[in-house]
């Protein structure tokens, strides 16, 4: 595995995680970092290759209630 893992954005970072929980200082952070880093930190850009989503949305496995 490369020297950014995907899970660390998805379970670990402080401002990726609470942005999707819907904190919207994080939130805030979150948008100013893609706008600098083009497309967020390579954490981010890890979860983006991997899961298809954007650091700051949720996987849509997570999305779908199981019935």
């Amino acid at each position: 595995m490369g020297t950014f893992d995907p899970e660390f954005c998805e379970k670990r970072c402080p401002i990726c995680t609470r942005a999707r929980k819907g904190n919207r200082v994080a939130q805030l952070f979150q948008a100013i970092e893609m706008l600098v880093t083009f497309g967020g930190c390579p954490w981010g850009r890890a979860r983006r290759r991997k899961h298809g989503v954007k650091p700051g949305e949720p996987i849509p496995s997570e999305i779908r209630k199981p019935q």
